[in-house]
This record gives structure tokens, sequence and C-alpha cells, in this order.
């Protein structure tokens, strides 16, 4: 996609009432976006259907959740049928899986890997079969949960996609993490045959699993519209967001975000589906921390300006004040939310950052001074805390889940677009407003 829209006015309230049904598409975690907009779509008596990607026993074979697994989670109805995407443990005709080619790799000789992609495409594949095999059964079990003639929101949650070979992983904390003597390309790893393994791994996890779903919920969604009532895709995509910086929203994106491929690939898959008809949004939403985003090193920096940004908005709103009086005290005594401001400030407006991100472009990959930069304010920033393990960003990140919840989920009443941009203006609004 190369058209930017961004979120100018919240949306108006959304029609879905009690007997309604909201699909997760994917596992529920702690911690996760999906979970603001399964408040919302509860606070609206709307039914919540959960799923589950499975596990993998000791012989790495997918399995179903157990029945403890299932009462541990506490979330009912769950369909339990293993909807793990991907085919890295996916073996080819001789038994070869993908990550068994990378077990003799480690941090030295992983740029010269030479790979077996003739494997690699008959496992990738059996993996999207058996995959597609799952959904079938998965929307089988669905019609016997809903009614026909009520509306059906799917939640896509699929992300991510590392190959799990033990080599990817330290590639990628050097690639994402990886300062001075440690700072790893992330140029020179995309451009490596584990890298191009990568690539196409996260283009299938996150990108293809929405095209998978819409296409195998046709007869579903058929039926229903048939009836009169509405079926809506709603997924989450990243593509950079508009953040306060001074006094102006400006876009601004976390470098280097190599899964960006796979989210340009589900736009354009969004936006497919919308010409043909259904009604199918990717809401590109700001960054937060959660359970995955541990290995993007900095990628919290641009959390704190929402804090302008809810100052800007709401400055006597009653939500702002209350915020701000909490995140307030995970501060040591000689610090202010205007010291994390000014801070962040800074780093928003170095010349290194100001030419970083571009959206014609996008995603960028890294650079030593960039990643030097990032690394030095994201460690300033953190120390003004009292506790490492208590940020202000924890709150900053459920603020940012919560009113991206209430948007998408009104928004997915009459989608105006494929894909949107919500950037901390309209997390504002949302939040201040009682939205």
């Amino acid at each position: 996609m190369s058209t930017f829209t961004p979120l100018r006015k919240l949306p108006e309230k959304g029609e879905f009432t009690a007997g309604d049904t909201l699909v997760v598409f994917g596992e529920v975690f702690e911690r996760g976006y999906v979970n603001g907009i399964i408040e919302e779509a509860k606070n609206a008596g709307l039914n919540i259907i959960y799923s589950t990607v499975g596990r993998r026993d000791e012989n790495l074979k997918l399995r179903k959740l157990t029945t403890e697994e299932i009462a541990d989670k506490k979330q009912t109805p769950l369909i339990n049928i293993p909807l793990e995407a991907g085919f890295d443990l996916e073996p080819d005709a001789d038994g070869i899986r993908p990550i068994d080619q990378l077990k003799d790799y480690g941090l030295t000789g992983w740029e010269d890997a030479k790979l077996d992609w003739s494997s690699i495409k008959e496992s990738q594949n059996r993996g999207i079969k058996r995959f597609r095999s799952f959904v079938k059964e998965y929307m089988i079990e669905l019609e016997k949960l809903i009614s026909p003639d009520k509306n059906l929101i799917f939640v896509h949650t699929m992300a991510g996609g590392f190959p799990r070979a033990k080599v990817v992983m330290p590639i990628a904390n050097r690639v994402f993490k990886g300062i001075g003597a440690r700072f790893t390309s992330s140029q020179k790893f995309w451009d490596s045959e584990i890298g191009r393994l990568c690539d196409i791994s996260f283009r299938e996890v996150t990108g293809e699993t929405f095209h998978h779903l819409i296409d195998l919920s046709s007869n579903l969604r058929n039926k229903i519209e048939k009836n009169g009532a509405k079926v809506t895709y709603v997924a989450y995509g990243y593509h950079g967001n508009e953040v306060l910086i001074e006094d102006n929203y400006e876009w601004y994106s976390y470098s280097p975000y190599l899964q960006g491929f796979a989210k340009c690939r589900l736009e354009e898959i969004s936006a497919k589906a919308f010409k043909e008809g259904i009604q199918s949004t990717v809401f590109n939403v700001p960054e937060i921390l959660t359970n995955s985003s541990s290995i993007f090193l900095g990628v919290e920096v641009v959390l704190y300006p929402l804090l302008r940004a809810l100052k800007k908005e709401g400055p006597t709103s009653t939500r702002t004040k209350e915020l701000f009086e909490s995140c307030q005290k995970k501060l040591k005594n000689n610090y202010s939310l205007d010291d994390i401001d000014k801070k962040t400030q800074e780093y928003l407006t170095n010349p290194i950052v100001k030419k970083w991100p571009k959206f014609s472009g996008w995603p960028q990959h890294n650079g030593p001074e960039q990643m030097e930069l990032m690394r030095n304010f994201s460690t300033a920033l953190i120390e003004m805390h009292e506790s490492q393990k208590n940020l202000i960003t924890v709150d900053l990140s459920e603020v940012v889940f919560r009113a991206c919840g209430k948007i998408m989920f009104n928004e997915a009443w009459s989608p105006h677009a494929p894909v949107i941009w919500v950037g901390h203006d309209a997390v504002a609004k949302a939040t201040i407003n009682n939205y």
C-alpha cells in the first residue's frame, strides 16, 4: 500500500448488539492488542469465540490443547483445532524440515548458508495444505456456535513466523538489538538465504493466513449475508504511525521492522477483498509492549509521545490527569514527566532519526549509528524510572490497545477503507472522550 489513510475522525458507534459474535482467529495471550476489541465486544453484549494455534508435543507434532490447558486459559467457547501457520517444522517427502537445513549454522558462517529451496517450497506447500485443511474443519465447528442471521466479526491476530531453529534468534537479537561490535546489518541478514527463509515464513504467517481466512469463510459469509446480516474482517497491521513531534503529528516508524514486508502483504490482501465488496480492514496500530515485542530494541521509545498527545487533546480531562499521576509515581523522585517528554522529543528531532524512517520504500533497514542512538535514548528513559519492571510504557500500552479496540470495533460496522492508520491523535481522542 502506498496511500497513507490516517484516521482523523473517530468512527460513529457501531450497531453490533447482543446475539452478534466476535471470532478471534488466532490465539489470545496476555498483553496483546486483541484484548482491547474483545473487551469492547463484551461490553456490547457480543458472544466471543476463541481459537488456538495448538501446541507441539515432544516430537514436535502439532496437537490440540489438552483439557487442562483449555481450563487454564479460561476462554470459552474455544474451538480446539490447531491454527498454527507456517512451515518451518513441516517435513518434505524425504522427512527434511526447513529447520533441519539450519541446524549446522551458528553465529559465524550463517551469511554464506546455502539452502535447498525445492525442499523448502515443498514444505511450504505442505504447510499451506495442512493449515487450510484445519481452517475448513474450524469453519464447520464455528457454524455450530453462531446464529446464521446475526452479525459476525472475524479478528485476525496471526503474526510472527521466525523459523524455530537455534541459529535464528541469536542472529535476530544482533539485528534488532546489536550495537558496536555486536551490530548486524538487517540488510545483510535479509539478503542472506536464512533471511530469505524468514521473509517467506513471515509472509505465510502474518499475511497469507488472512487470505485463507477470507477465502475459506466465504460459504459462511454468503449464508449470513443472504440472511441480511454482516460479516466483517479486521486485522492488526503496522506501517508506522503519526506521533506528536513538537506540535505536529508526524509519521514515524520503528526500524528495522523486517516483519513489515509481511504487513504490506496483509494490506494487499485486505485491499483486494475490499475491492471485491468484502468488509475487510487492516488497522495499522501504534507500537505497544507485548510479550513478543521484547526482541525489538527501543520499540517503546515512541510510546512516550502519547503523553504529549493526551495533554494536547485533553489537558483538563480527568482520564489524562489520572494517567499522568499514575505515570509520575513510576519515576524516580528527581525526574518528572516533563523530563520524559524533553528526552523523547530530543530523540524524535535528532537529525539521524528525522531522516531514517521514510513512508516511501518502507520498511527501512538499520544502521550502526541509528541503532546506537536508539539504544542510548531507550536506556536513558528507562533509567528515569524507579524500577525497570514498572515502566510507564506499560500504562501507555494499555491506553493504546483499549483505544484501538474501541476504534476497530466501531469502524468494523461500516469500514471506509481497507487499510487505516490509527495514530496517537486518534488514541488520545478515544481515551479522553470516554469514547
